[in-house]
């Protein structure tokens, strides 16, 4: 079930939203929203259900016990991941095909579930409060953020599960961010998103010349932005339905001033979690200048890891690595302080990211110097989806780079400005075919 499907959005949330505020005492809230929970990714994937009580039973086990180091623990939460996403490259290695177990039912989200359970056994290790088996569940299942983020911290968890009070001001500012994200996914997102699905279920040899490679790249650029912000603004707006205040994921990134500043504003929640978690145990900025480097690279190494363990993934990766790296050298503001120059380098680094191989993603960037059309097969293909929809899409983009205090906000308090905007989302959902998020594949 997605949050974008209409059955979730007509039946599942105003039905779960009716039960969680009766008067429920806090261990009843539990019981429910982990029933709920299980429920909800139970209809996408059975085994994603029996990996959730794994991890959640194997926290419980060691929050209580302290059996295992730290070491071997972390690889006991990391095995359903290194089983589902990372072992063909053994199966690839020993020229076996992968199983279909494997294959068929790669569970969404589960490197966001992964890393909740590692940020939450740290947090209750630290703070030294454990909760039983079914309670860590129903915090890793919590169903309106772990398909993608934002990533949370147990603190979160409780205030929301203590908060059994209707709360209008939490509700209305719920609405509307469910009401944004629902209009950002369906008009924007999905609006860019007919033109990357073109290369990307393509079966032909493409060649590209300028105007085609950059449509491409603009369309991605914009489309993972506004598609995974469209999300974190759906779980923020559903959490707020809840009564829980989940953090924020995005501070308009394209406007960042360099790869250093990006990262402080693009999924911040996953930039926290490999800072704490990796760059900081590692030594961060606090050793030697070559190890705070290596510290750097190794940490976007993961962090590309973690998004796939592909060469593109691995390029994308070190290609932030290499620019983070040269404004610690340099001097971010001594290399560049300029949000367009940063633009192109952010929108250039997507490449890899979302193109099919190695020899697609040095093509589509070569091909940005190739200023004839006539060998291009791709741009031809394009230009029927160039309609009236598409360039209005192309100029809400453009907006998005001009900063600007967001006019929305001092009509978010409005009630009756909220409610046009959900029925007027709801009218848009209606119309048109639910896409899964990008980020559901990670």
């Amino acid at each position: 079930m997605l949050l974008t499907s209409s059955s979730f959005l007509f039946f599942f949330l105003p039905f779960s939203l009716l039960i969680n505020y009766l008067n429920l005492n806090k261990k009843r809230k539990i019981i429910l929203l982990g029933s709920f929970s299980a429920y909800f990714y139970f209809l996408d994937n059975g085994y994603l259900i029996l990996i959730l009580i794994f991890l959640a039973l194997v926290i419980n086990f060691q929050t209580k016990k302290n059996y295992f180091n730290n070491v071997f623990f972390i690889i006991l939460l990391l095995l359903p991941l290194f089983i589902f996403k990372y072992s063909f490259l053994i199966y690839n290695l020993l020229n076996i095909e992968i199983p279909n177990f494997i294959s068929a039912n790669f569970p969404i989200g589960l490197s966001f579930f992964t890393f909740q359970a590692i940020a939450y056994y740290f947090d209750v290790k630290r703070k030294e409060n454990v909760e039983d088996s079914f309670e860590i569940f129903t915090f890793l299942t919590f169903f309106p953020q772990l398909l993608a983020g934002p990533i949370v911290d147990i603190s979160t968890y409780r205030r929301g599960i203590r908060n059994n009070e209707f709360d209008i001001q939490n509700f209305n500012n719920g609405i509307h961010r469910l009401s944004i994200g629902l209009i950002k996914k369906f008009l924007i997102a999905d609006t860019l998103a007919q033109i990357t699905s073109i290369y990307l279920n393509s079966n032909f040899e493409i060649s590209f010349s300028f105007l085609s490679s950059f449509l491409l790249i603009f369309c991605y650029t914009f489309q993972i932005y506004f598609d995974f912000s469209a999300y974190c603004d759906i779980a923020i707006g559903i959490g707020l339905l809840f009564g829980f205040k989940l953090p924020e994921n995005f501070n308009r990134p394209y406007l960042a001033l360099s790869f250093q500043d990006f990262w402080r504003r693009w999924h911040i929640t996953l930039s926290n979690f490999f800072k704490n978690f990796v760059y900081i145990p590692l030594g961060g900025n606090r050793t030697s200048k070559l190890k705070n480097y290596r510290n750097l690279w190794i940490t976007f190494f993961l962090t590309a890891i973690w998004h796939g363990a592909t060469l593109n993934f691995i390029l994308w990766g070190l290609v932030h690595g290499l620019f983070l790296t040269i404004e610690k050298v340099l001097g971010y503001k001594k290399f560049f302080s300029n949000r367009f120059i940063t633009l192109i380098l952010i929108s250039l680094s997507w490449v890899p990211f979302f193109s099919k191989s190695f020899d697609d993603t040095l093509e589509i960037i070569s091909s940005l110097i190739v200023f004839e059309t006539i060998n291009d097969n791709f741009l031809p293909v394009l230009v029927q989806y160039l309609n009236l929809k598409f360039y209005g899409v192309f100029i809400v983009c453009l907006i998005s780079l001009i900063k600007y205090k967001n006019p929305l906000n001092k009509l978010k308090n409005n009630f009756y400005i909220n409610l046009s905007l959900l029925v007027m989302s709801i009218f848009v959902v209606l119309i048109s075919s639910v896409d899964p998020f990008i980020y559901f594949k990670f």
